[in-house]
């Protein structure tokens, strides 16, 4: 028997916009992995640059199909072929250790769930202040996440059999998909763990983008909280205010620590008139 047929297989799914950008690094980072039994699976949203002619390049099935990320999601699922399914954005880059660790956690602990921990990194202004929100956010869960309820990171690689289980993505959310997929996983006390190997989140955009966004992350969240019965704002205001402390706390460029209570007043009146809006609607 070939060695490589012993090895678990694990699909990649990574669901794309318009990302011609982002794309290439992250599928040569996927192609760089350690291990190497994988299949890729793009599912575009019907892009018009140069995405698809990328994944071709890269050897990837290329699925298009007009589709919000949950809905991409499930269908790189459903035509998946892999053990393991690991749930990638455009912009993210693997370190090159990534899959092997999420495999070997799966066979030798029985994990059935892995957190990657994710490094934000960017270049300009407000991207550099956003991967310094973002960074904090992801501390402050490691620091108080036992203490407080808190919108937890999620698990990005995945026991297949489990995700279709629990029932995959629910296609309705358009924010906080990931968020739902894992409690309900967690309430069914599958077996979770950590890597140690990290992902880099390559975070781009202007003010107005950021603006733009959490107006459609806001106007999302009365649909998620119907959805769900979960009440988020709560957690989310905790979280934010534990996570602009802890930049407070740690040295930080004066522009810097305006730049991120700026983007905190941006966020946090964006959500509210989103979600106002999503209500109205």
């Amino acid at each position: 028997m070939n060695p490589l047929d012993e090895k678990p297989k694990v699909s990649i799914i990574v669901p794309t916009h318009n990302s011609a950008q982002t794309l290439t690094m992250c599928l040569k980072s996927i192609k760089d992995q350690v291990y190497n039994r994988f299949e890729v699976i793009v599912v575009d949203d019907l892009s018009s640059d140069e995405t698809v002619k990328i994944a071709e390049s890269f050897e990837a099935k290329i699925l298009r199909q007009k589709c919000n990320p949950a809905e991409a999601r499930n269908l790189g699922v459903a035509c998946s072929t892999g053990r393991y399914v690991l749930f990638l954005d455009s912009d993210q880059i693997l370190s090159s250790s990534v899959i092997k660790e999420c495999v070997d956690k799966c066979l030798k602990e029985k994990a059935e769930m892995i957190r990657i921990p994710e490094v934000f990194i960017a270049k300009g202004f407000w991207s550099v202040c956003s991967a310094v929100w973002k960074n904090r956010y992801d501390k402050v869960e490691l620091l108080y996440g036992k203490r407080f309820s808190l919108i937890h990171g999620k698990p990005r690689f995945f026991v297949k059999q489990q995700i279709e289980d629990i029932g995959m993505f629910d296609t309705l959310l358009v924010w906080g998909e990931d968020y739902d997929l894992y409690e309900r996983l967690k309430s069914k006390n599958i077996r979770e763990a950590l890597c140690v190997s990290v992902l880099y989140h390559r975070e781009n955009g202007s003010l107005r983008q950021f603006l733009l966004k959490n107006l459609r992350y806001g106007q999302s969240v009365p649909v998620f909280v119907l959805q769900t019965e979960r009440q988020v704002f709560p957690l989310m205001l905790h979280h934010a205010l534990l996570t602009f402390t802890q930049i407070l706390k740690e040295p930080q460029r004066p522009r810097v620590i305006v730049g991120c209570a700026l983007l905190l007043w941006i966020k946090s009146h964006s959500m509210i008139i989103g979600a106002l809006r999503g209500l109205w609607h």
